[in-house]
């Protein structure tokens, strides 16, 4: 091999520097987007949120379809790259609707299964990217029914009505993605815990302002944090840049040859 030769482990290092910097970039934007909703509403500002949050998406289901091609990261990651990439399709579809004015997006709706079946499947990625921490069940139990209080109480006191049940799957789904993390092994990958919660916890907050307080501007920050929440989940997932890919073995540099 020429000595100007590129090994395969400093090229895959580069591409996960890349994209370690892209989604850190994401991150940022998206801390830049949440401050000015806060400072000067626009619809500008929203606009330029729906296509971070689109693009995050795709980018980090394109991110872990790498991962596991050359780090041979485990089924979890295709887990992760399917609920990712069923998120974003989701997303386009709730502003196609609008555009190609097959009507106006009203809450709930089908798309609303899109991105409840989404965030499923992303628990189902969590189970299969690390091991079972075996947390006490009790804990988790409580914090569950602690998460689903507020979809329960809105059930007793208006009624069993579509708003109610897809604000109960909402909450029930984020609460099952933050107990799935909690009890395999997020607690070491802080950013992704990070994100994970401030992903689910946007989306717990979504449908109770869709529902009770539409057109509220707060809703507009929802965008950003859902932003910021996949930027988080891809840095905490990826594999770290100097490790070396598992697809590719590291050999022993004086082993003797076979005769």
């Amino acid at each position: 091999m020429s000595a100007q030769a590129t090994p395969p482990s400093a090229s895959h290092d580069t591409t996960l520097s890349v994209i370690s910097g892209l989604f850190g970039g994401f991150l940022g934007v998206a801390a830049a987007l949440a401050l000015a909703l806060i400072i000067i509403p626009s619809k500008q500002y929203v606009s330029l949120s729906n296509y971070l949050q689109i693009l995050a998406a795709f980018a980090g289901a394109a991110a872990f379809c790498y991962c596991y091609l050359r780090h041979e990261g485990g089924p979890g990651l295709l887990w992760g790259a399917g609920a990712f990439a069923l998120w974003g399709i989701a997303n386009i579809a709730r502003y196609a609707v609008v555009f190609f004015g097959a009507g106006t997006f009203t809450f709930p709706s089908l798309i609303d299964m899109g991105f409840v079946a989404a965030i499923l499947l992303l628990s189902s990625a969590y189970n299969r990217l690390y091991p079972r921490k075996q947390v006490g069940g009790p804990i988790l139990l409580a914090l569950l029914f602690l998460m689903l209080v507020v979809p329960l109480a809105i059930l007793v006191t208006g009624g069993i009505t579509d708003k109610a049940l897809v604000i109960l799957l909402y909450f029930f789904a984020c609460g099952s993605l933050i107990i799935t993390a909690l009890n395999h092994s997020f607690t070491e990958h802080p950013a992704a815990l990070a994100g994970t919660i401030l992903f689910a916890i946007a989306f717990m907050i979504y449908p109770i302002l869709e529902t009770f307080f539409a057109g509220n501007a707060v809703l507009a920050i929802l965008g950003p944090c859902v932003a910021a929440g996949f930027s988080l989940i891809v840095l905490g997932l990826i594999p770290e840049s100097k490790e070396t890919p598992r697809a590719v073995p590291e050999q022993p540099v004086d082993s003797p040859r076979e005769p």
